[in-house]
């Protein structure tokens, strides 16, 4: 059981204390610090694919605190086996992965697997002696307004407009929208920003239906499940706006939720991974529109 040494720390309760801290530290602007730096295609050096989910905040969050440039990270073996020694003094970044345990249950006698969570730490492209990444983190590509129109007439989601509210109701399957003129230039975002955030946010809410990926919808206002799902609409919206290259500040409307998710995360600290893992697959389903196919959203 060589591999439940990496147990020994709590990787949810590390990954919730420091979304705690954000909070506690920035208010309402907790995304702020890594929204911009959320998709800025961090990567593993070897096998070049993108980190997801939690792992996309965790590398997020460390480039902001520690002023990383690069997006490129690797492990302490695999930066030496590219002939690289990661400098004198460096910490590392833990980031997770779900694996599989084989155990026998007592009752049946028959062997069944369980998820566990596992955990390693990681180095910046900035950490590694003598080393140039060639990727500065990249500007983001120019946005197109009509790129998030085309993504939600693809997903012939029902938009309605009018009246100075923003919600979906699941009931009837449509989100409601203030008109495109309601909304303002907001610290430090433009009406644009702010209109497609929202809308983005309400859409990541209607990916929950029972007819798509079904999560639990009809929450109470107030209770912990009803705030839960506003992180994971909140978090979707941050993906989203990134991934679409929407310059995007934290709504200060959702300044009153902060306190239900805090109390959310304290109370169970397996929260903030889950949500990760459900914003994650509500952007790859919105994502899936961009071809026009509704495709299976990603695992």
């Amino acid at each position: 059981m060589k591999g439940l040494k990496t147990m020994k720390k709590d990787r949810y309760q590390i990954i919730t204390d420091t979304v705690i801290e954000q909070m506690e530290n920035l208010g309402s602007d907790w995304l702020k610090s890594w929204s911009t730096n959320a998709m800025s295609n961090h990567h593993n050096v070897i096998s070049k694919k993108a980190y997801q989910g939690t792992n996309t905040f965790l590398t997020a969050i460390s480039s902001y605190k520690n002023g990383f440039q690069s997006n490129q990270w690797g492990t302490y073996k695999q930066w030496q086996s590219k002939g690289y020694s990661v400098k004198k003094g460096s910490k590392g970044t833990d980031i997770i992965f779900f694996d599989k345990i084989k155990i026998e249950d007592t009752e049946t006698k028959e062997e069944k697997f369980i998820p566990i969570l596992k955990g390693f730490s990681i180095f910046n492209a900035d950490q590694i002696e003598d080393y140039w990444s060639g990727s500065a983190i990249p500007e983001k590509p120019t946005f197109k307004h009509e790129q998030t129109e085309q993504l939600v007439t693809n997903s012939q989601a029902i938009i309605k407009h009018g009246g100075n509210r923003a919600f979906y109701t699941s009931d009837a399957d449509f989100i409601q929208m203030p008109n495109k003129t309601d909304f303002k230039d907001v610290d430090g975002s433009n009406a644009m920003q702010n209109y497609y955030s929202t809308l983005l946010h309400e859409l990541t809410h209607w990916t929950g239906h029972t007819s798509r990926l079904d999560r639990k919808l009809a929450n109470k206002f107030g209770s912990n499940a009803y705030a839960f799902e506003e992180l994971v609409a909140e978090v979707g919206s941050v993906f989203l706006t990134a991934m679409l290259g929407i310059e995007k500040q934290p709504q200060p409307n959702h300044a009153k939720y902060l306190n239900g998710w805090l109390e959310v995360l304290k109370q169970d600290k397996r929260a903030m991974v889950k949500a990760f893992g459900l914003a994650q697959k509500a952007s790859d389903y919105i994502l899936a529109y961009q071809d026009n196919n509704q495709l299976q959203a990603a695992e």
